[in-house]
């Protein structure tokens, strides 16, 4: 049976996922590192779409939205006698060299960056991180050296994104791996339970496919950027229950009535 069938009938058949306790074991190490990579393409797309449109919105502000500016001595310094609000698709970005506004008034804005009088601020998800300009000790900025780096940015964007991606995905493979096994040592319990005949290596493999369902269910959320409320226990008492629903399906041995 190819890895494309057993995907589809481990959406949704526990009688069906319960023959592959005979599977070979490199038939199943390899449906997991295909699951775990599926699980993370959601992610890939936004990650991929985030980081363009951030590197071609900041050319755009520092470019042509802002005015001239210096970084100096631990100061923004400008010609401008205003503070700036201006709203972008994902973040808003907040320029004041006169020293009207600081992280409180930045923090109001939502998700946003601040260039302050005296520090520069991030606002992430609530989160506020600031960054005084004395860190930048005898170093000098201007619009132009930011553009510069925001143009580097860009040349090396396409072979980062790439490498960054590897090490998540291997350490999201490492977590599949975790939780599976853990899910493998429940279904020992299960078996003994239900008075199945099933050693561990068995519920392994068990295990590695009743986690399908709530991995193709939490990426197509991930895709949708749609936030399931309590996703962890969901996740675990639906995979669970797969499980048990699997171990359940296994004839008992002749001997047990």
């Amino acid at each position: 049976m190819n890895i494309f069938t057993r995907f589809l009938k481990s959406l949704y058949s526990p009688k069906e996922v319960a023959k592959y306790r005979f599977l070979g074991i490199g038939k199943t190490i390899l449906y997991v590192f295909v699951l775990m990579l599926i699980s993370i393409l959601p992610g890939i797309y936004h990650f991929s779409k985030m980081a363009t449109t951030a590197i071609n919105e900041g050319k755009q502000v520092f470019a042509e939205d802002l005015p001239p500016f210096t970084i100096s001595d631990g100061d923004l310094v400008s010609q401008q006698n205003q503070p700036i609000i201006i709203p972008k698709s994902n973040v808003t970005i907040v320029f004041d060299s006169t020293g009207k506004l600081n992280s409180k008034d930045v923090e109001e804005q939502g998700n946003s960056v601040g260039l302050l009088k005296h520090e520069f601020v991030i606002v992430a998800n609530g989160q506020v991180q600031s960054f005084p300009y004395t860190a930048l000790e005898n170093l000098k900025l201007t619009n132009k050296d930011i553009d510069k780096f925001i143009n580097s940015l860009k040349g090396v964007m396409w072979i980062a994104i790439p490498i960054i991606f590897i090490f998540y995905y291997l350490f999201v493979s490492a977590l599949g791996f975790i939780k599976i096994s853990i899910f493998a040592g429940i279904g020992a319990l299960f078996a003994q339970t239900l008075r199945r005949k099933l050693s561990y290596r068995q519920g392994w493999r068990l295990a590695a496919h009743s986690i399908t369902l709530t991995t193709v269910f939490f990426m197509l959320m991930d895709l949708l950027k749609t936030g399931v409320p309590g996703s962890m226990f969901i996740d675990w008492f639906v995979s669970l229950l797969f499980l048990y629903l699997t171990i359940r399906e296994i004839p008992k041995p002749k001997n047990v009535e």
